[in-house]
């Protein structure tokens, strides 16, 4: 708690002095650039902790992500502080970078998915949080955690109930049937957008933003890719990541997208 009231009084002195804040520590009401570091402030919701999962991947992966230097949860608030990455965001890059750069990230992001498929799930057939508790996902909503669910079947079907008041309801059977229930379970970012992959001089410095990470049926990874519409307005990369998925992610792809076309705005 003294660490979390430390964090809380450094984020409201910023807050009622941001004029006076150095421009070079940029600032929002979320997230704080300062020397070297950053630090994330959010709200404490059910499911792992974005702290506990970027120590974890560090752990267990090759995978570059921030060093968490401290975190704490107080006052109805998470937060987290951590290394400030070096590069570019992909978003803001790409349109720059030739035809091997972009071979070359996707090709790391390739084998950054690789590395999350090879570790051992310990819940099973659930889909839930690192630690087995819910999920935040914004492809299914944006008002709050969801699940966990103890198969996927359980969460094919809170997919299809979650659609009902935005479709015809006599469209959703026949969508149903199409969904599989036995993909296996993966560790999945659930966020792999170019507005979260830092770049440096061609190749990938960070993946960052990993509080929608959890273990998911195999083509939620290709599914989330998909789903950002902040990202690159750019058909290279959109054909670029699909065909680093397999022929099965993308059909799987393509029936949760006769879902997810009609929720864009919707919640």
């Amino acid at each position: 708690m003294i660490l979390a009231t430390l964090f809380r009084v450094f984020h409201w002195i910023s807050f009622r002095w941001a004029h006076l804040w150095p421009r070079k520590w940029l600032y929002d009401a979320s997230i704080k650039y300062l020397p070297g570091m950053v630090l994330k402030t959010t709200g404490i919701t059910k499911g792992a902790p974005e702290a506990e999962t970027l120590r974890w991947i560090r752990k267990h992966t090759t995978i570059p992500v921030p060093r968490v230097y401290a975190s704490a949860e107080g006052y109805g608030r998470r937060y987290l502080l951590m290394e400030r990455i070096k590069g570019v965001c992909l978003e803001y890059a790409w349109r720059s970078m030739d035809a091997s750069q972009r071979e070359t990230v996707i090709g790391q992001l390739c084998g950054y998915v690789a590395q999350l498929r090879a570790l051992p799930t310990p819940h099973g057939k659930w889909v839930c949080a690192l630690n087995g508790e819910a999920l935040r996902d914004s492809r299914i909503t944006s008002t709050g955690p969801v699940g966990p669910f103890k198969n996927e079947a359980d969460f094919n079907d809170f997919l299809i109930d979650w659609a009902e008041p935005y479709m015809d309801p006599e469209w959703l059977p026949e969508i149903r049937a199409q969904m599989r229930d036995d993909h296996r379970t993966f560790f999945t970012h659930g966020d792999i957008a170019p507005r979260n992959i830092m770049v440096e001089n061609g190749r990938v410095s960070a993946l960052v933003d990993w509080e929608q990470a959890g273990w998911y049926p195999e083509h939620w990874e290709l599914v989330k890719a998909m789903w950002n519409p902040m990202a690159i307005a750019s058909l290279p990369w959109n054909a670029m990541i699909q065909d680093s998925f397999s022929e099965d992610d993308r059909h799987d792809w393509l029936i949760d997208k006769q879902l997810s076309d009609r929720l864009v705005g919707a919640f």
